[in-house]
This record gives structure tokens, C-alpha cells and sequence, in this order.
């Protein structure tokens, strides 16, 4: 029998509170899985699927359960109208999101940040359900104080892909854009100290601050990048902007 004392791992890896500690590691089953130290222990997450490896009623996770409810709801009845969560259910989600919440963290530490980005998806989808569907006005309002967190960390994950991509005007826009989400937070009437006092804001204008340093002078590669962007983001002001710089470019070099 396999001893059940943890003392031996937990020396072998110690606790750092400065700090983010997680590791891969193969399971005895082959299969790989992500550990991260935390102050009394070791939590254990499965690289796909729940966090947890669990099946809710039989599918890959509670939010694609409800979201499936809804479908059915709205497919019977031509309206999302009646259609509700309960608290026990808003319960549920929320420690599904947790789940969610401490992988993506541990995957933006591995900088595996295309699952960062499913994770975070995942996770704004549960707080969208809850918000639009929740049958009781707490459990709506109960995930929108940490949405700021999650758009930070999903703008961050797309930003360092976009320079793993090479395309640091992509990363500068993805930035600009998770402010620009955060603050219209504040602005539909997110309780808090405001788009001023928001440290997930002052996060990502440090970094786009940083991104721009990375930027090399004007260039017609540089402006198509921010372009496509642009577009994407459907910032069309700016995008109208870009094209029109970069017509002025070509008519100077004809």
C-alpha cells in the first residue's frame, strides 16, 4: 500500500508566498497533469476537461450542461423568457469557475497561453450565465467583481501569444482593448473604486507601456498588423485611421 503522508513531497517542494509554484507532472496513468504548491499542500488539476476530471450529468462540464438547458429552453419555446438557474445551481457554476480560475492561473505561469485563453473563456461564459439567468438578483451580481481579473488575465494570455507570434502591434491592441472592456465595466455600473483606482487596469497599461517599447518605428507591416487588428476588434475609428496613413504611404512611394 502506498503511504498516505505528503510530508516527504511537500519538503521536496517547498511553498514560496512570493510566488506562483506549479509544475506537469505524468500521472500513473500516463496522463499529464498540473500541480501547483499552495501553503498547505499540493492541488492537483487535470490538464483538460473540469479541472477536477468530473462529468456532471454526463457531459465535459456544468456550464455545458446549462447551456445545453438553455438551447433546449429556447428551442421549445422560440425565447430565452422563463428560462432560470437556481441558487443551488449558481452554487455549482461558481465552484466550477473556481476550478477553472486556479488552472488558467497555473497555465499562464507554464505560459501555455492558448489554454489560458479556453480556460478564461470557459470561465466569463459561467459568470454570463449566472448574470443573464440567475433567479435571484444575488447570485447575477455575485462573479461580476472578479470579471475585471478574468479580462486582464485573457488580455495578458493574448498579448504574450501575439509576441510569441511575432506581431507586437497585435499584442498592444489585445491590451488596449482589456482596458477598454474593463472600463466599460465601471461605466454599466460595476461597483468598486473606479476605472482610476482598478488594479488590473494599472496591470495592463504597465504592460501596454511595455508593448510599445517592443514596437519598431512606423512601418507599412507594422500599420497592416495594427490594421488587422483593428478591425478584429471592430475599432473601426482607428482602423479608418490606419488606412488612411497607409494610402498616404503608397501615394508617396508611387
Amino acid at each position: 500500500m502506498a503511504p498516505l503522508d505528503l510530508q516527504q513531497v511537500l519538503r521536496e517542494w517547498p511553498h514560496d508566498p512570493e510566488q506562483v509554484s506549479v509544475r506537469k507532472i505524468v500521472g500513473a496513468d500516463g496522463t499529464v497533469r498540473i500541480q501547483m504548491r499552495v501553503e498547505l499542500g499540493v492541488l492537483q488539476m487535470e490538464a483538460d476537461g473540469r479541472p477536477d476530471g468530473m462529468r456532471p450529468h454526463g457531459e465535459e462540464s456544468l456550464l455545458s450542461f446549462h447551456q445545453q438547458r438553455l438551447a433546449h429552453h429556447e428551442a421549445q419555446n422560440g425565447t430565452s423568457l422563463g428560462f432560470a438557474v437556481s441558487s443551488r445551481e449558481c452554487l455549482e457554476l461558481r465552484l466550477e469557475a473556481s476550478h477553472f480560475y486556479r488552472r488558467f492561473v497555473a497555465l499562464f505561469v507554464l505560459e501555455e497561453y492558448k489554454n489560458v485563453l479556453r480556460d478564461t473563456t470557459h470561465t466569463l461564459a459561467v459568470f454570463d450565465l449566472c448574470r443573464d439567468y440567475a433567479f435571484e438578483r444575488d447570485d447575477r451580481l455575485c462573479m461580476e467583481p472578479y470579471r475585471p481579473y478574468v479580462l486582464m488575465m485573457e488580455a495578458k494570455a493574448r498579448a504574450y501569444q501575439s509576441l510569441n507570434d511575432g506581431e507586437p502591434a497585435s499584442a498592444l491592441a489585445h491590451v488596449n482593448r482589456g482596458i477598454l472592456q474593463i472600463k466599460e465595466l465601471f461605466e454599466n455600473g460595476l461597483e468598486g473604486q473606479g476605472p482610476e483606482g482598478c488594479s488590473e487596469i494599472k496591470v495592463l497599461q504597465s504592460l501596454a507601456v511595455e508593448l510599445a517599447r517592443k514596437i519598431p518605428p512606423n512601418t507599412a507591416v507594422v500599420r497592416h498588423q495594427a490594421l488587422r487588428a483593428a478591425i478584429a476588434d471592430e475599432r473601426f475609428e482607428e482602423a479608418a485611421k490606419l488606412r488612411k496613413a497607409l494610402h498616404s504611404r503608397n501615394h508617396r512611394s508611387s
